[in-house]
């Protein structure tokens, strides 16, 4: 069972990542994660360095919501 207090600092942890990647594309996750499930960053593709980061930053974009739903729950039952 995952402890809140480790699911605290993973959260943050990985929102130092997150950090990166908005600093270097000036653009906030949300929005990235926005443009990029829905197709609209697929011109990029044939580029190997911003499909190797943009997979890379939609995988920690997905963590990230799965880690926020792993602490809303967590957070309710204590």
């Amino acid at each position: 069972m995952i402890v809140l207090h480790e699911l605290i600092n993973d959260l943050g942890l990985l929102e130092k990542q997150l950090i990166e990647f908005e600093r270097e594309y000036s653009i906030l996750s949300p929005e990235f994660y926005q443009a990029f499930t829905s197709g609209e960053l697929s011109e990029f593709d044939a580029y190997d360095e911003y499909r190797m980061d943009f997979l890379e930053w939609a995988a920690l974009c997905k963590t990230q919501q799965k880690l926020e739903q792993e602490y809303r729950q967590l957070s309710v039952r204590q």
